[in-house]
């Protein structure tokens, strides 16, 4: 268990940075774009390009983490190439309706540029995966930290409203890339488990000949918050996307920190104890949950005082602390559900994905109903306020122990 802590402390640490990092590049991109079209572009991409991240890196860290250290690292990467080939063209394809299919904005070069953005998201995931399951789960910052340096540069320096922060993150990711692949392709794991436990570890994924592929859509159809907002965006007024995601910041930033740490940590508690991890996970699950809501509150909170809602309104250039506070506070239950699920379902994603399905289907089908429903009259709570409601179904599915 201390090793476990430690993994804890640093992975928190070096999400902090991250996290400082996110917050610099969401200002730049709010100074230089406002709440406008060329934001609301730049933002709906970067959905799909996180999105990418997201499930790539879940989906091969529910895979390869609780694998014994017998598999070798060059093996799961050249097995896994077809997956990794299908979420990107996945991916890409939905840009088309997320993005728009405006034929005047398919003929410039951002469109394309995300594109190519998506294949390095896919496949920058599968690299940090890799990366953690050598244990060199700090190098794996690497990577996060390229991709907001990346996006602020771009937006500062080259700028033309979307493309500037466009080139810029996927620069970045590239270049995080190429730097963590020799620590994704070493061979020594240095979290190696005794005998027993990697003899129950090798048990469950090769249990199942379809294991990956439940993975593969339990991360498709959870992980995916923004891709069904993103696609459904152009209900909302011109610039109300951009203002819901730069609230999300904040919310995403106390989700950030502990978020990586506690899902790694997590699924190798499942792997080490296949009995007794569902009480031990359902249990942490619920005090990080209270603990992430009370954080979301009090920034909401924060947004109130005069100096910070000044020097926020400083730093991007136009009055945006009132509009940041409101969604904040909306978006308070959904961190709370968020973080309780992102460490509560591990036990079912190590041993049994399929059981996620119908409740992840519930949740997408849900959402997309509240969205088209209430988006015209509540506007872009909508988007918060469905996103919580996913997040409760989920709850039903790993709630109940077997």
């Amino acid at each position: 268990m201390s090793r476990h802590r430690k993994t804890l402390a640093w992975m928190a640490g070096l999400s902090l940075v991250t996290l400082l990092l996110g917050v610099a590049r969401e200002f730049a991109i709010a100074r230089e774009l406002r709440a406008s079209g060329a934001a609301d572009l730049f933002f709906r991409g970067l959905v799909v390009i996180g999105v990418a991240r997201g499930v790539s890196l879940s989906l091969y860290r529910a895979r390869w983490i609780v694998l014994g250290p017998e598999h070798r690292a060059r093996d799961l990467w050249h097995t896994e190439q077809k997956t990794c080939l299908y979420m990107f063209l996945m991916a890409s394809l939905a840009l088309l309706p997320v993005l728009g299919p405006d034929p005047m904005l398919w003929q410039g070069p951002t469109p394309w540029i995300m594109v190519a953005g998506v294949g390095l998201a896919v496949y920058g995931g599968a690299i940090r995966a890799l990366a953690e399951r050598a244990g060199f789960e700090r190098r794996g910052f690497v990577l996060e930290w390229a991709v907001p340096l990346g996006t602020i540069a771009g937006a500062l320096w080259l700028g033309q409203g979307a493309l500037g922060p466009t080139v810029g993150i996927t620069a970045g990711m590239l270049l995080g890339a190429v730097i963590l692949i020799p620590a994704a392709l070493a061979n020594s794991v240095t979290n190696t488990p005794n005998d027993k436990q990697v003899a129950s570890t090798n048990k469950t994924p090769n249990k199942d000949p379809h294991h990956t592929r439940w993975l593969l859509l339990d991360t498709l159809l959870y992980v995916n918050l923004g891709l069904l907002d993103a696609g459904l965006s152009h209900l909302y007024p011109e610039g109300d996307f951009a203002r819901l995601n730069y609230a999300l910041l904040f919310v995403n930033a106390a989700l950030m920190v502990p978020t990586a740490a506690a899902t790694v940590v997590s699924l190798r508690i499942a792997a080490e104890d296949p009995d007794g991890a569902a009480k031990t996970l359902r249990r942490w699950s619920a005090l990080g949950g209270v603990a992430v809501g009370s954080l979301v509150a009090l920034t909401a909170y924060a947004m109130t005082w005069p100096w910070l809602a000044h020097l926020l309104d400083t730093a991007a250039g136009w009055p945006i602390a009132l509009e940041l506070h409101q969604l904040i506070l909306v978006s308070t239950p959904f961190a709370a559900l968020r973080f309780a699920n992102t460490v509560g379902r591990q036990h079912r994603v190590a041993h049994n994905p399929k059981s996620l399905l119908p409740w992840d289907a519930a949740g997408v089908a849900l959402r997309a109903l509240l969205i088209v429903l209430t988006a015209a009259t509540i506007g872009v709570h909508a988007s918060i306020v469905a996103m919580a409601l996913a997040e409760f179904i989920q709850l039903f599915a790993w709630w109940r122990i077997d």
